[in-house]
């Protein structure tokens, strides 16, 4: 199987946590306190971010892959001509029921012909709340009904966890519940692999929840000594495969935070 992970387009959320650090790169514990007082709890993509996702989406209907030495990409006869639609061969699309990233995976799944499945543990980090109380404490919202995805984004599939009172019970999620999420979904991915074969799939997701996915994947949760970054709508890649000498399974991480499909002034 191999594996696409790619984070959604910048959200306003994104857009006003920019003023969180200064010009020189110098954390400004007062923007800090304003962005977190004006964050919604489920924010919707910027303009920007919407073109990103349309990038993203023309990337993945044309992008030749990095790697064609093995069985691990399309064969080459796969790829020639210029009417080829869906290059790296992706039979299934996963987002979060979170709205950035359900209009993340939309000019996509267009393009590509695939109905994105919601997948609720991909969430991102904290769920959905925000901290517009009147103490400034996190405020819990249940996020998009299955009503609403499906009259906003026709054709996704709406799977267990998402009803007509929306998907999310907690107030803020901490840091080690996400983990626990990224140690279940990347245990999901290992049975997934063993069930598909050598299927690509594309996931929709978050930055936090990307590094502590990664982290598990490399076997290094918990700890806070390194982090994944990834810019809006950037893409890792990885391949649950088998070594060529002895069979057993391998993962190779073959690229990480890939932006090729993304000008210099839509990178954020």
């Amino acid at each position: 199987m191999i594996l696409y992970l790619i984070r959604h387009g910048q959200s306003l959320n994104n857009f006003l946590g920019e003023s969180v650090l200064t010009s020189d790169g110098q954390f400004d514990q007062n923007a800090y306190e304003t962005y977190m007082t004006s964050r919604v709890s489920d924010p919707p993509l910027t303009e920007v971010g919407q073109q990103q996702a349309e990038l993203l989406g023309d990337f993945l209907r044309e992008a030749h892959p990095k790697h064609r030495a093995t069985h691990d990409d399309p064969p080459e006869e796969e790829l020639r001509g210029t009417d080829v639609v869906n290059r790296l061969g992706i039979s299934r699309i996963f987002c979060s029921p979170m709205l950035r990233t359900l209009q993340t995976a939309q000019p996509a799944a267009t393009t590509l012909g695939i109905q994105p499945e919601v997948w609720v543990d991909i969430h991102e980090h904290g769920g959905v709340f925000d901290n517009q109380s009147a103490d400034g404490s996190p405020v819990g919202y249940p996020g998009l009904t299955r009503s609403q995805i499906e009259a906003q984004f026709p054709g996704y599939q709406v799977t267990d966890g998402v009803d007509e009172t929306g998907w999310w019970r907690g107030g803020e999620e901490d840091r080690p519940a996400c983990d626990a999420r990224a140690i279940r979904v990347a245990a999901r991915l290992l049975e997934m692999a063993k069930e598909i074969g050598d299927e690509r799939i594309a996931i929709v997701t978050h930055g936090t929840f990307m590094d502590s996915l990664l982290t598990t994947i490399l076997g290094r949760l918990p700890g806070n000594e390194f982090h994944f970054s990834h810019y809006n709508t950037g893409i890792t890649r990885i391949d649950y495969t088998e070594s060529w000498r002895d069979k057993t399974p391998l993962m190779l991480i073959r690229y990480t935070n890939r932006v090729d499909h993304l000008t210099p002034g839509l990178i954020t």
